[in-house]
């Protein structure tokens, strides 16, 4: 059982990606898909749904250390835009699905969402998160802005390959039979109120404020969530 400082810390850090999809994850058994699981998202699922069973797909291992792999329940080192080798990922078989800034990585990212939903349980559901169109006029932090450092801008990431508007992905899966909710810009009230306190956590932690602090101030994110055809 967590003690009061440690269920204050998963409070304040509680992600985005897990909120939209936190029904599914409290089912009995449930199973969870997280595709491009870097940043420490195995542990932090984890923290929060130790009963998920974890499974992540990557290509690199990016920001992840031990306690990551020994949260994690079975990995996939595949390129999604690899229909073959996205084969070895079982259809059918996950309650929730989770897609958050990786679409923007890719060549075709529609044609790559498509696929992945077919990962899902008729009853399973995907969130998908990109950055907004909002993110092409933010200022560039990539080296420092304010006091602020890192992707504030879309091009701030040079693995970016080109803009995704959420709207024509949400557009084929609809055409595909699926239920779309959204678009809906990324924000959490807590993020909003506690903006100053998360700020200042940064600075301690790392010696300025990290970009993504600012992301649901700025309306740099958007997503949408997905619930396959015969769901």
């Amino acid at each position: 059982m967590p003690g009061p400082r440690e269920r204050i810390w998963n409070w304040f850090e509680y992600p985005h990606r897990l909120r939209a999809v936190e029904h599914a994850l409290k089912r009995p058994g449930a199973v969870l898909l997280d595709v491009g699981c870097g940043n420490h998202s195995p542990s932090i699922t984890k923290r929060h749904f130790p009963e998920v069973t974890y499974h992540g797909i990557d290509q690199e291992n990016w920001n992840r250390d031990e306690r990551d792999a020994e949260a994690i329940d079975r990995f996939f080192s595949v390129n999604i835009e690899d229909a073959e080798a996205l084969a070895s990922v079982e259809d059918g078989a996950y309650d929730a699905l989770i897609c958050s800034h990786v679409l923007e990585h890719l060549v075709d990212p529609v044609a790559a969402a498509a696929a992945l939903v077919a990962k899902l349980k008729p009853s399973g559901v995907a969130y998908f998160e990109v950055p907004s169109r909002a993110s092409l006029d933010l200022p560039k932090a990539e080296h420092g802005w304010m006091g602020v450092k890192g992707c504030l801008n879309f091009w701030d990431d040079p693995t970016h390959t080109e803009f995704v508007d959420i709207r024509d992905v949400a557009a084929r899966l609809r055409q595909e039979g699926c239920t779309v909710t959204g678009p809906f810009p990324r924000r959490m009230k807590r993020r909003l109120a506690l903006l100053p306190v998360y700020a200042a956590t940064g600075i301690v932690l790392r010696g300025y404020v990290p970009a993504s602090v600012l992301w649901d101030a700025t309306g740099f994110a958007e997503g949408i969530l997905v619930t396959p055809p015969s769901a």
